[in-house]
């Protein structure tokens, strides 16, 4: 059973509060979410929604979803995403989970405002040491934002366990009369890759779009730009066209910039966060581009066989790299290869990728290395 953390035991002592109609945003996998969302079921709220970020949590969550019928799970970068499916006209209580990026946190307080009742309450939750300290700023300026004749109280409802919770409280008259539409655009950042010339030159103009909270928002971090400087060449076929799989694509930069070299390869890029898939879908139409994208839990939505895998994994757990993760990893990318096919991945140099690469493969290559990275190659 997975502990609870800080933040979400402070959340769990004012559920008194937490009634009516609810909206959860931002829950972390590793919250424990069961455990948290079954005592919040209590017989004062009539329904209880969560906006979820992360594969790994919608899926969790899915086979309670179809046992209690006041709950529902949604897998979203933005609300609304999926033709509004699933949103009431308001909530009373909408909670957020402080995420780490300041931006993110802007991000997901503009959706979730308008969403209050007249009389509702938005509260924010999170460590000391994540951002919470000085996240009133932005709940207060979103707030002035979305009420600017004022009509709110701002406050901190509880602390403990070196967590606060944050509770703003609407007036009887503040609620956003006009429909509810949420507009992402705003948010994007749109940038290209640096002038580098060891990056091919067809390169030069690709459009690339992030949105808050995709792992390197709006730059290029440097084991991806060794990545691009020594993109594999994938032996055309007179048969078929050969199949990549950007796995943990990010905002998909990998996939996309061999899609953009090569517009005959068939890439299908993956991650576990929403954010990211829909910052990849809006770069491939800005590119006048196509590619499959869709969700998955490292292998758990993947069927098919590619002649191509290549990734910059995401391996670390905050400080330390979870080797567990690395060899299922590893393992399974054999499985998903065809025959030739190669397996290409980009990791700081310390890390003990090739031993497991050797383990499995029964060989490890190795194509290029900074001071920090190294790209590892195998193939079958």
């Amino acid at each position: 059973m997975s502990a609870l953390s800080p933040a979400a035991e402070l959340l769990l002592r004012n559920q008194s509060s937490i009634k009516g109609q609810v909206l959860l945003a931002h829950l972390s996998v590793t919250e424990g979410i069961g455990n948290f969302i079954h005592p919040l079921l209590t017989d004062d709220v009539e329904a209880l929604h969560l906006l979820m970020d992360d594969w790994r949590s919608y899926q969790s969550m899915v086979d309670f979803a179809q046992r209690e019928s006041r709950f529902l799970p949604l897998f979203q970068a933005y609300l609304g995403q999926d033709n509004e499916a699933g949103l009431l006209n308001g909530y009373d209580n909408i909670v957020l989970f402080m995420p780490k990026a300041k931006e993110q946190a802007r991000y997901l307080i503009a959706q979730l405002l308008p969403l209050l009742k007249s009389g509702a309450c938005f509260w924010l939750v999170g460590e000391n040491n994540g951002g919470i300290k000085s996240a009133d700023k932005l709940v207060r300026a979103a707030a002035e934002e979305a009420w600017p004749e004022g009509g709110f109280s701002l406050s901190k409802a509880d602390k403990a366990k070196k967590s606060t919770l944050l509770k703003l409280e609407l007036g009887p008259v503040n609620q956003i009369e006009t429909e509810y539409s949420f507009n992402p655009d705003p948010w994007e950042l749109h940038w290209n890759l640096p002038e580098n010339d060891a990056f091919p030159e067809v390169l030069s103009d690709l459009k690339l779009i992030s949105l808050p909270g995709v792992f390197s928002h709006g730059r290029l971090d440097e084991g991806t730009a060794l990545m691009l400087q020594n993109m594999p060449r994938i032996k055309p076929s007179k048969v078929r066209n050969r199949r990549v799989l950007d796995m943990g694509c990010g905002t998909g930069v990998i996939g996309l910039s061999l899609l953009k070299r090569d517009p005959e390869l068939e890439v299908t890029f993956c991650d576990v966060n929403a954010m990211a898939l829909e910052a990849t879908s809006r770069s491939l139409k800005a590119n006048d581009l196509e590619g499959e994208v869709f969700a998955s839990d490292m292998w758990s939505d993947v069927t098919e066989r590619f002649d191509l895998i290549i990734s910059n994994p995401p391996f670390h757990t905050g400080q330390k790299t979870d080797y567990d993760l690395a060899d299922r990893f590893i393992r399974q990318a054999k499985k998903h290869l065809k025959r030739s096919g190669e397996l290409r991945i980009v990791a700081n140099r310390f890390l003990k990728y090739p031993d497991i690469i050797e383990a499995t493969f029964g060989h490890c290559e190795r194509i290029a290395e900074t001071g920090k990275f190294c790209i590892w190659s195998a193939r079958i």
